[in-house]
């Protein structure tokens, strides 16, 4: 019974993380085939999950979409984690001295994630929101996060073939290896149309109190931009600076706590 009850709460777990931006609403028969189930399995969980607010299944369509029980917990890890709060001022001035959209991101499994943004008046193509993957290889915030692992830990975050999304996207491990490195020795890095054809992206690690890699910072915009940009401006000291200040804050947070406690 606890093992039945255990891949019930996996599904349901794998239902709400299906929910996304880009695919915010979702029938029975979209999620059952996304997660290989049944479709009376997940008929069957998502109704419990509506029962409990996770979920809301709209009447006239019968399509679901995420509940506001989801909303309260998504408050409550805002308010957990310091980096968040932090980050908000720092971002807003990294996107007005640069003119570059600005995100915060941390690797989640073999995916990094957006947790805050700022957009700037003129962005790029590229489609990002708080709570879009990207792979880790072919970002800027994965490859910046990623430098600053141990080396085991590089090796079970990274695929066994790493995909392709542009010719620019490095798909020899050993070439992004040697990235990497080069990552680690200059402390940011410059992701030129890895991602998608046309879109730059220039990035910095941030650090906790034990000066564990924790997240990164970046600014995104049209590759001719940013590249004509790097002529004239400080993009890259302008990024650095703005990881560097977020890793004091997180700090500072850390340690008032400390002597709170």
């Amino acid at each position: 019974m606890k093992e039945k009850r255990d891949s019930s709460l996996a599904n349901a777990l794998s239902i709400l993380k299906g929910f996304t931006m880009d695919h915010p609403e979702q029938g029975v028969t979209d999620v059952a085939k996304h997660l290989g189930l049944s479709k009376s399995t997940v008929h069957r969980l998502l109704a419990s999950m509506a029962s409990e607010g996770f979920v809301y299944k709209n009447p006239r369509t019968n399509r679901y979409s995420l509940g506001t029980s989801v909303l309260t917990l998504t408050n409550l890890v805002g308010s957990q984690l310091p980096i968040l709060n932090e980050s908000v001022p720092v971002l807003n001035m990294l996107t007005e001295r640069t003119g570059e959209t600005s995100h915060l991101g941390i690797l989640e499994d073999q995916h990094m994630i957006y947790l805050q943004k700022v957009e700037c008046d003129n962005p790029t193509s590229l489609f990002t929101h708080i709570g879009k993957r990207h792979p880790i290889h072919a970002t800027s915030i994965g490859q910046a996060i990623l430098a600053f692992q141990e080396q085991d830990e590089r090796h079970q975050l990274l695929p066994e073939t790493l995909e392709s999304f542009t010719n620019h996207t490095i798909t020899s491990h050993k070439r992004l290896y040697e990235k990497i490195n080069l990552i680690k020795a200059e402390k940011y890095v410059i992701c030129d149309r890895e991602l998608q054809e046309d879109v730059m992206a220039i990035a910095a690690p941030i650090f906790n109190e034990k000066g564990k890699v924790l997240a990164a910072i970046n600014i995104v915009g049209p590759a001719n931009r940013i590249k004509s940009k790097l002529k004239s401006h400080r993009l890259v000291e302008e990024v650095v600076r703005s990881g560097e200040k977020i890793t004091e804050l997180v700090r500072m947070r850390k340690l008032k706590n400390r002597y709170k406690s």
